[in-house]
């Protein structure tokens, strides 16, 4: 696995009126959503009260932390996520490589895969949660795309004309498309470096162009 580096801060609302928060309570609350919904209990039948008692706090315990239950899950996923990947100093391919098959290492055969798979079947009834999950949990992660891609960009390695936000579509939905909705298992990093390769083949710069 490559370096880690610190993960932004999952969604969530800071500690209210200059109390100082228990990190065992915090940890408490997310791990209580987090069995919920594991143990298949649905986004529409989660409640706050619902967490509160499997994690042994007061209601407003919970509500002093997340405003409700969007930022409750929210928080909860995010922190499954895995760090990005350092990739300072690596070649374009390698940057790219690492970012999608990271995708493998925090989508497969783990609590955060299962839990995704629920949240896409919740995307047509709620689809600002969604939106919300791309805003904060996977943020940082299209960040570190984006700057690959502009790098690559700059430096002449890439079409100037190349639309970044939809090369990360290009990049991530076939992995997201194997793993997440075909249920199908990625054995190695074989297929990311083929997902980029063929990437690469359309949009890197050529003389003439």
């Amino acid at each position: 696995m490559p370096p880690h580096v610190h993960r932004a801060a999952a969604p969530g609302n800071p500690s209210r009126g200059g109390r100082r928060r228990d990190p065992a309570a915090d940890h408490a609350i997310l791990q209580a959503a987090l069995a919920l919904l594991g143990e298949g209990c649905s986004y529409a039948d989660l409640s706050m009260d619902l967490v509160a008692q499997r994690a042994g706090v007061a209601r407003a315990t919970v509500y002093r932390r997340w405003r409700n239950k969007e930022d409750l899950v929210l928080a909860a996923l995010g922190s499954l996520d895995l760090p990005v990947p350092q990739l300072e100093g690596l070649p374009l391919r390698d940057k790219l490589v690492a970012l999608v098959d990271q995708i493998r290492h925090r989508g497969q055969d783990t609590l955060l895969h299962r839990l995704l798979a629920g949240l896409v079947g919740e995307a047509a009834r709620r689809p600002h949660l969604v939106e919300r999950f791309e805003e904060t949990v996977v943020a940082q992660r299209r960040r570190a795309f984006e700057q690959a891609l502009s790098e690559g960009i700059e430096s002449g390695e890439l079409r100037a004309d190349l639309n970044v936000d939809q090369a990360i579509e290009m990049l991530t939905g076939p992995m997201l498309s194997r793993l997440i909705l075909r249920q199908r298992p990625v054995d190695s990093a074989a297929f990311a470096q083929s997902v980029v390769d063929v990437f690469l083949d359309g949009t890197r710069s050529r003389p003439g162009r």
